[in-house]
C-alpha cells in the first residue's frame, strides 16, 4: 500500500479487506506511528524526519521493490508518489485508486499499471487477480481493461506463476 499517513485509517480498513481475500500485506502503518505524547507539530516533525532511524523508509523501499502488487491509495502526497516510482522502477505492477477529487498527474498516472475510481473497484480487481493466481494455467482476461493489464504485468514479473501470497506464507 502506498498512501498518505493522513489516510492511515482508510488504508488499514482497505488492507483488512485485502487480507480477507488471502493477500499478505506489507504494512507500513505500524512502523510509521510516532511515539505517544507528541503534539501535532512534533508528530509532523517525527514523520517528516523519520525519527525511527530510517526504518520507515527502508521498510517501504524494500516492500515497494519486492511486492507482487503495489496499491496507490489516493489522493496522497509526494511520499506515496515516491513509493509508486520505486515499485514501477522495479517492475512491480501498480494499481492506482484515484482520490475523490484527484486526477493523478502525468508522472503518477504513467507509473500506474491500472487506475480505478473506488476502493470497491480495486478490491474487486485484486479478488479476481487472486482467483487467477490460484488457477493453474488460467487464461488471461480478454480485452485491454485494468484486469488484463495487471495480470500481464504480474505474469511478466513472475513468468511461471502469479505470486499473490496467502496469509501466513
Amino acid at each position: 500500500m502506498a498512501g498518505s499517513f493522513k489516510h492511515k485509517h482508510g488504508v488499514r480498513l482497505f488492507c483488512r479487506e485485502l487480507a480477507a481475500l488471502g493477500c499478505r500485506i506489507l504494512d507500513w502503518t505500524e512502523k510509521a506511528t510516532p511515539p505517544p505524547g507528541l503534539t501535532p507539530q512534533e508528530r509532523r516533525v517525527w514523520m517528516d524526519t523519520d525519527r525511527a532511524g530510517g526504518s520507515v523508509y527502508a521498510f517501504c523501499r524494500e516492500a515497494c521493490r519486492s511486492a507482487d502488487l503495489v496499491v496507490y491509495y489516493g489522493a496522497s502526497g509526494q511520499d506515496a508518489g515516491v513509493e509508486v516510482g520505486l515499485a514501477a522502477g522495479a517492475g512491480v505492477p501498480v494499481l492506482g485508486i484515484r482520490g475523490p477529487l484527484e486526477a493523478p498527474g502525468l508522472m503518477l498516472h504513467g507509473a500506474g499499471t491500472a487506475w480505478v475510481d473506488s476502493v470497491e473497484e480495486a478490491l474487486g480487481l485484486v479478488a479476481r487477480l487472486a482467483r487467477l493466481a490460484r488457477e493453474p494455467g488460467a487464461a488471461l482476461p480478454s480485452g485491454r481493461g485494468p484486469l488484463r493489464r495487471l495480470a500481464e504485468a504480474l505474469l511478466a514479473r513472475r513468468p511461471r506463476t502469479v505470486d499473490i501470497h496467502p496469509r501466513g506464507e
